[in-house]
């Protein structure tokens, strides 16, 4: 049973694969070998083979190594800290001013404000929206003082933390996808890799809910692996893209 828990928390953590992906692309448009990164002012070669190839337990950089990240790589600094949020980095020869942000017009109708995913950072956000349901187990958990004992011994508290662990994960998985912009976008390979488990044919719970169900269906569309016949997962991705624009503004 613990082997469960350990697939779901034995995944490279996003942001680390993020700033991998990031990196290694960046060096390779400089053309810098890794020494040369080092020697125009980036990390070590061995900072940057750990950096580039990230794994389950790999630390997260000091914040002096994502300084000499910004340095190397020749981006505005703070972007490689803004990598392990999840936004993309700025290259120097990019920092042009950006301009205002529309406002809403007087009778502008709320389809406007969609987008199809391509304006702005999809993964420049500070919130998920989770199931109340969801929070609610993980609340009766805490409120239940579970020990590294019931752990151990408790096959039941365990499996609450296996299926909460999967709940989370989930709705994290739903939340980045949808913002990417739906099945006519291409979405990084990273991502895939990471949300694996919620892009299967099947959910990955042991005792799966109709809505468990449909919500694993609804992540396969968005990455172009499942049909809409009813264009239902159309409407619902337009109801949120709508949410997130007007919260925008």
């Amino acid at each position: 049973m613990g082997d469960k828990l350990l697939r779901v928390l034995d995944q490279i953590p996003p942001p680390l694969a993020f700033l991998a992906d990031a990196v290694a692309k960046r060096r390779r448009a400089l053309g810098l070998t890794r020494i040369g990164l080092h020697e125009a002012g980036g990390p070590s070669d061995s900072t940057m083979a750990r950096l580039e190839a990230p794994t389950a337990t790999t630390a997260y950089p000091r914040p002096s190594t994502l300084d000499r990240l910004d340095s190397g790589l020749k981006w505005v600094p703070g972007s490689a800290a803004g990598c392990l949020d999840l936004r993309e980095p700025t290259p120097l020869e990019d920092n042009m001013p950006a301009a205002p942000a529309e406002a809403l017009k007087p009778g502008m109708p709320p389809e406007e404000l969609v987008t199809d995913g391509s304006a702005g950072d999809p993964l420049d956000f500070s919130y998920v929206a989770v199931p109340v349901e969801v929070l609610r187990e993980g609340l009766l958990l805490i409120q239940q003082n579970l020990s590294p004992s019931d752990l151990a011994g408790g096959t039941s508290a365990l499996d609450s933390l296996i299926r909460f662990a999967q709940q989370l994960s989930a709705a994290h998985a739903t939340e980045v996808l949808e913002r990417f912009g739906g099945p006519t976008r291409s979405i990084p390979g990273f991502l895939q890799i990471t949300f694996a488990p919620y892009l299967l044919p099947d959910p990955p719970f042991d005792q799966s809910t109709d809505q468990q169900i449909d919500d694993q269906n609804y992540r396969r569309w968005l990455v172009g692996a499942q049909e809409d016949q009813s264009g239902r997962y159309a409407c619902r991705l337009r109801n949120k893209l709508r949410a997130i624009a007007l919260q925008a503004l």
